[in-house]
């Protein structure tokens, strides 16, 4: 499954960019996020999520776990995300590109998710629609987050 899109974002580039790793941001921009922070395991930092999606037949709360693939400040950020439960896995990969925009940034995404038990025997048009209505949700209050932050 892919979905990409963009959206425009009235900040400066540095300050998106910081943005999508903070964990109080994201706390507040993701639907249903109960909890965001950053726990370290020998691999490396990751950030832990608790999302209670309100999504008929997955109401969680899920913990998932992201980690940083390639981070290029201030333009690129690469978000793995390998959640399970019993419904099945995910194995998700998101490539986010920012780009100065006039008085703001483009943020450019394309994300890859690869489903494996119950979960893929979901139809795909339910689950992208899911996650389309999310994915929109989250970039309003990204923007409403991002744009009222004074640098």
């Amino acid at each position: 499954m892919e979905i990409t899109g963009s959206q425009k974002i009235k900040a400066p580039r540095t300050q998106v960019f910081s943005a999508l790793l903070n964990p109080d941001v994201l706390k507040n921009c993701v639907p249903g996020c109960d909890s965001a922070e950053f726990v370290d395991f020998p691999t490396g930092r990751q950030l832990k999520l608790t999302v209670s999606p309100n999504v008929p037949g997955f109401k969680g709360p899920y913990t998932i776990f992201l980690q940083t693939g390639e981070v290029v400040p201030p333009s690129r950020v690469v978000l793995i995300a390998e959640p399970n439960s019993s419904l099945g896995s995910v194995r998700a990969t998101c490539i986010t590109d920012l780009a100065e925009d006039g008085d703001g940034t483009t943020l450019s995404y394309s994300a890859n998710a690869q489903l494996d038990g119950k979960i893929a025997a979901t139809p795909e048009i339910m689950i992208k629609g899911a996650v389309k209505m999310a994915l929109d949700q989250f970039f309003k209050n990204f923007e409403k987050q991002v744009s009222s932050i004074r640098a």
